[in-house]
């Protein structure tokens, strides 16, 4: 068993990971070279790669080349991949270039001009192994802090591959001391043996979790983006219905009560008309934030057309919905939305349709709000219509006159 892990041929096994390791970084960084997170981890593992194949040599190279220069690369490594980690949470302020460098330079300093400290492999042990372990932790608590911002699955993965490997180096310490460490023609004793295969372990689990990290933020950014509307912020018609069915799966989300509303900004088009585009855009976008602001926590907000905008109050926020939508409506009668010398005044026209428990088609539910929103046009825009859900009711019945059952609520005073 003392001849099981032959230290040089498993640096050079891990060299030829991290080589592939590193081209595939590489090309991510190529493909977005914005990121300073993917610039730190390709230089970091790139250098990863020299030092273990240094380190491989260490029976048939120059010892400072070898054992000097191959641990400073690869402290070197880990204080380009800390920085990485830091850059990847992107709040994080900038961390210090020199400290990230400062493991590898004290290791190559020491050993150059430190006799005893070249010749005698057990300090060298533990001195590396406080090098290694507090760099380790510092990326595991990088990884960590990112996760409470943005709770990717794969940071946990990270946190803890470089966690434990900071531990592993830590336990080695004590454990030199009651078994120090021998070489014979390469092959250590069996523990630490067993602790130099762990980094062989780590480094190939850091890195895929680093690759799954990258993944999990681009994925769910393409998710975000084609799930919010682009002008707004808000969610878009997709979004918005998936949040609806997503509420109403919820305990108790598919009691009656709930109401679904169409709100649509009255006269856009001679808005854009009359002061261009850009305030047609900056009228929607203060529609918006005013809407936002009077709904309560759990409600459903989506831009689901044009300038036309849908609420959804689950049963559980729904009391008093009609007041609210009145409420709405006359905050947006009294806005005076600026753009450049213009001030400009709108009104909204609401559709109202409450739904009935169990399950219900989205898209008659939504029929039944615009047919709603129709007669509030038809009735002389800006005010909040009623309509009974209908599950019968056809779109194309649209044009035909409006369903005696609906509500007519006349505005209310400004």
């Amino acid at each position: 068993m003392e001849q099981f892990f032959h230290i040089p041929t498993l640096m050079f096994c891990l060299s030829a990971a991290c080589v592939i390791i590193s081209a595939f970084l590489t090309l991510l960084w190529v493909w977005d070279r914005s990121s300073r997170a993917l610039l730190y981890w390709t230089w970091g593992f790139w250098l990863g790669c020299i030092g273990l194949a240094l380190l491989g040599l260490r029976e048939v190279g120059p010892p400072t080349l070898s054992l000097g220069l191959g641990n400073a690369f690869s402290l070197w490594s880990l204080g380009l991949i800390w920085l990485g980690c830091r850059a990847f949470n992107e709040g994080d302020a900038d961390a210090p270039s020199a400290f990230a460098l400062a493991g590898g330079l004290v290791w190559f300093t020491l050993f150059a001009s430190w006799g005893h400290f070249a010749e005698d492999l057990n300090t060298r042990v533990v001195v590396a192994s406080v090098f290694y372990a507090g760099y380790s932790f510092l990326i595991a608590h990088a990884v960590w802090k990112g996760y409470r911002h943005e709770p990717l699955p794969a940071r946990r993965l990270a946190a803890v591959a470089f966690g434990m490997h900071g531990l592993f180096y830590v336990v080695r310490v004590p454990v030199l001391y009651i078994f120090p460490v021998t070489l014979n023609g390469g092959y250590p004793n069996l523990w630490f043996g067993v602790v130099t295969f762990e980094y062989f372990i780590q480094a190939l689990f850091g890195a895929l979790a680093i690759f799954a990290m990258v993944h999990e933020r681009l994925t769910l950014r393409y998710k975000a983006a084609s799930e919010i509307d682009f002008l707004t912020g808000i969610r878009n018609r997709r979004a918005f219905l998936a949040a609806i069915v997503s509420s109403r799966c919820r305990s108790g989300g598919n009691r009656a009560g709930a109401t679904l509303a169409l709100l649509d900004a009255d006269h856009f088009k001679s808005i854009n008309d009359t002061h261009g585009h850009g305030a047609g855009d900056v009228v929607l976008t203060d529609l918006t934030e005013k809407v936002a602001t009077r709904l309560p926590p759990g409600a459903i907000f989506g831009r689901v057309g044009g300038e036309e905008f849908a609420i959804y109050l689950p049963p559980d926020v729904a009391s008093g919905d009609v007041a609210l939508l009145e409420q709405i409506r006359i905050d947006i009668g009294t806005m005076a939305v600026r753009h450049g010398q213009a001030s400009i005044r709108l009104s909204v026209s609401i559709g109202r349709c409450a739904l009935p428990s169990g399950h219900v088609d989205m898209q008659m539910a939504l029929a039944a709000a615009d047919r709603a929103l129709y007669a509030s046009k038809k009735a002389g825009r800006n005010r909040v219509t009623t309509s009974a859900f209908d599950p019968g009711f056809e779109p194309s019945k649209r044009d035909r006159p409006v369903d005696l059952a609906a509500e007519n609520l006349p505005p209310s005073p400004a």
